[in-house]
């Protein structure tokens, strides 16, 4: 099929993403007891690559910083539980099973970084709620993650651990390039918006409706 007859819609984030008074996302951070955290949103499955993302946090040196794992349960999740008990991490690993949706942004504005290491996604919601949030993104290097990122976060090679780990104290040890970071993905959220979403879908039916004649 010619490029010609492609026609890309970004989907919209709901408005309920959006950045939330400090003094609200601190009293959130507090009744949760989690301090400082580093955020993942996913089913825990292999694709989502969280070994990685584990063996990541393992390097890091700041033992005040936690990891929040949001979502259910899939399938072969048991490596990613061994992986926690290998690496001495119970204390500072948090898995919250789903959360309520109206939950989930306070999750996201509380949160240092949101890390997205998955192999495969199919666009990579998170990433956009994210940045909507304020909140800056270090995501994999592939499938379809360079897109939802844009020029807004941070990209390593998927199953890099070092690299990772790097980029993660890069971001939380200078205060400048995180709110650099979080600028420019509120600035690249803005573009995910139902009401664009729904304005380009119609105007691809109506190109199709004309090219029928």
């Amino acid at each position: 099929m010619p490029l010609s007859r492609i026609d890309v819609v970004l989907p919209g984030v709901d408005a309920a993403y959006r950045p939330y008074p400090l003094d609200v996302v601190e009293t959130f951070r507090q009744e949760k007891g989690v301090g400082r955290y580093l955020l993942h949103v996913g089913t825990l499955q292999p694709r989502k690559n969280i070994p990685t993302l584990l063996d990541a946090f393992a390097k890091l040196q700041e033992a005040d910083l936690h990891l929040v794992l949001i979502g259910g349960k899939g399938w072969l999740y048991e490596e990613i539980f061994a992986r926690v008990q290998a690496l001495g991490l119970t204390e500072r690993v948090h898995f919250t099973g789903y959360v309520p949706d109206e939950e989930l942004p306070l999750w996201y504005n509380g949160a240092e970084l949101l890390l997205l290491p998955s192999l495969y996604e199919g666009f990579g919601m998170p990433v956009v709620e994210a940045m909507a949030c304020g909140t800056p993104v270090i995501a994999a290097n592939g499938s379809s993650l360079p897109e939802a990122v844009g020029e807004a976060g941070l990209l390593f090679a998927a199953e890099d651990a070092v690299e990772l780990a790097a980029q993660i104290t890069a971001v939380c040890h200078d205060p400048q390039l995180s709110a650099k970071m979080r600028a420019h993905g509120l600035a690249h959220a803005r573009q995910f918006s139902w009401d664009r979403a729904g304005r380009e879908t119609a105007e691809v039916y109506r190109k199709a409706l004309v090219e029928e004649g």
